[in-house]
């Protein structure tokens, strides 16, 4: 079960964040074309922009529940911790520093949020004291559902090998938000295998 829980929180995020659709008019939809852009609008690619005040209401000091489950079958296991998120490198990402316990361990967790303005998309990375993996993620924001959407190829100790794992950050209020992901069983049936629920500490 331990294992379980240190894997599923290796590709957590929280922050992981997403997501806009506005659209350089020589960028296709893949990614921004180099081919014939401006000095001004070369310029603009490694500024924040419109996309990155999306990630502003993540900033804060943030109270977690965090709740696991290792199979469909079991019950969900949770835990409380403390989150830190906040500005890095003149507005283009944010940090999150996570601390907490984890079946009965101290856990820390270490990671980053931005917006690539090149790739247009949103891209996180994580880090923690349970695990040596470092996981990227990358996404989109729907703005029908007010929620990121990410994606993360991971290896899965369980399976042997990699894997794609799906997870959403669903903003419910501007004090609250929730990071789901959602997980396959070695006998590939899709369950949801972590949830995270982040309600802002107010003074």
């Amino acid at each position: 079960m331990r294992s379980g829980i240190r894997f599923a929180l290796t590709v957590t995020i929280l922050l992981n964040c997403l997501g806009c659709f506005g659209a350089n008019r020589r960028a296709g939809t893949e990614g921004v074309s180099a081919v014939g852009l401006t000095p001004s609008e070369w310029a603009s690619l490694s500024k924040p922009g419109p996309s990155h005040k999306l990630l502003g209401s993540f900033a804060g000091d943030w109270d977690v529940k965090v709740t696991f489950w290792s199979d469909p079958k079991t019950k969900g296991e949770s835990s409380a911790g403390r989150s830190k998120i906040s500005w890095i490198l003149g507005g283009r990402f944010l940090q999150e520093n996570f601390q907490g316990k984890i079946a009965g361990e101290n856990y820390v967790g270490l990671g980053l949020i931005g917006y690539d303005n090149g790739s247009r998309t949103f891209k996180t990375v994580w880090a923690d004291s349970l695990n040596t993996a470092m996981t990227l993620s990358v996404g989109k924001y729907d703005p029908e559902r007010n929620s990121f959407e990410l994606e993360s190829e991971v290896y899965d100790p369980l399976v042997s090998g990699v894997k794609t794992v799906y997870s959403r950050i669903k903003i419910t209020s501007p004090d609250s938000y929730t990071f789901s992901m959602l997980d396959r069983s070695p006998e590939g049936r899709e369950f949801k295998s972590l949830e995270m629920e982040y309600s802002r500490v107010k003074e």
